[in-house]
Order: structure tokens, then sequence, then C-alpha cells
């Protein structure tokens, strides 16, 4: 259990995250490309896991924010700061990682798509490596018949974090950026996770540059 003092240190650094993304953000003019792409999966009534950059998370996190999606969050300190603030934009989150409960995750995850929540991966995550996506999002979407839907963001001005594991991006206050839904993907019980996973990771990273300006 969380200790009181840091419990309240996390919400207040939550509420300050938020005000933050959420200033920054309604200044960032936003293009939204190939967006018929959910239009058709929600008319069908089919389920979505999405899976993005964890680098690219800014603009992702904040631009689907109380759209009924579960993420997934670690289970580090970091991990509370980080699930009080997803939480404030209307994500359920879940903990846990492909490295520390995991399938604990999974099985959660599996729960909540059945309630009718759509679900979220930074695919490369937690630790890395950068860019290299992992099975974990590929094996729910195999369980549960749904459609993995990659999503690619780029702003026009941003900063780089590039001693970051993830090379993190942050958009400039008033730039233009751009967010790409990919055609979806899905997973056959013959499919080869390891394998889809990284021909996703290829489809991430070329519409990753076709978001550029």
């Amino acid at each position: 259990m969380m200790k009181f003092p840091r419990l309240l240190r996390n919400s207040l650094l939550a509420f300050a995250a938020r005000s933050v993304i959420t200033l920054l953000s309604s200044t960032i003019k936003i293009e939204f490309v190939n967006e018929e792409v959910l239009r058709r999966l929600k008319e069908k009534g089919e389920k979505i896991v999405y899976i993005f950059w964890h680098g690219q998370q800014f603009l992702t996190v904040y631009f689907h924010r109380n759209r009924k999606i579960a993420i997934l969050t670690s289970l580090s300190k970091d991990g509370d700061l980080q699930t009080k603030i997803l939480e404030g934009f209307g994500y359920k989150c879940i903990r846990g990682s492909s490295t520390k409960g995991g399938m604990h995750a999974l099985r959660e995850m599996i729960k909540t798509m059945k309630e009718g929540y759509d679900c979220a991966f930074a695919v490369d995550g937690p630790r890395g490596p950068v860019y290299q996506a992992k099975g974990g999002a590929f094996y729910l979407a195999r369980l549960n018949g749904a459609a993995i839907v990659p999503v690619a963001c780029r702003a026009e001005k941003r900063k780089i974090f590039e001693k970051a594991w993830d090379k993190y991006e942050l958009p400039l206050p008033f730039s233009r950026a751009r967010i790409i839904y990919g055609e979806p993907i899905y997973i056959n019980r013959q499919d080869d996770i390891e394998q889809k996973a990284a021909e996703a990771g290829k489809v991430l990273s070329e519409m990753t540059r076709k978001a550029g300006f």
C-alpha cells in the first residue's frame, strides 16, 4: 500500500502535470489522418488494441482521453505517478509490465476488454529497446479477437530527449502535429507473435516518418 505522504505528493504532481499537458496541448493544431479506420471498426463492433511508441505518448495520451481505453502502467514508483496522471484523463490503468506482473496484467486486460474497453500499449515499453515492439499487445489481441491499430504521431516543432531511452518527444507550444492511424492488423492462432510484433514495429516506424512535416 502506498504511504499517505507519497500518495498526496503523487496526487499533487499528477494534478500539476495534467494542467501543464492540457495547457500545452490546447495550443497544438492537430490533424488526424485515416481516422475513418476507427469509425469502421466501431461500426462493426470490433474491439481495438492501440499500439504506439513509448516516446510518442504525450500526443497519443492527450488526444485519446475519455474514450474508454485501458492502458498498461508499470508497478514502479514512476508508474504510481503515471497512473494518477492517466486516470485524470479518463483512462483505466492496469498495473504490470513485460518484466513484472505481466501475467496478472494480461488477465486484467482480457477482463477489461470483455467489459467494453479498448486497450492501448506502448509496445517498446517499459524500458526498451527503443522502437522494438514486444509481443504482449499481440497476445491480447489474439485472445480477444481484437483488431490492432497502430498509432503514430509527430509535432512539427518538438524537443527530443536524446538521453532518454525512448527518445521522448515533447511538442512545443503552438506547433502543428499529426496523428496517423494504420490499417487494422489481425492475429490468427497460427501466427508467430514475435514475427507479427516485428512487422508491426516496421509499420509504426514508417507511419512515424509519414507523420513528419
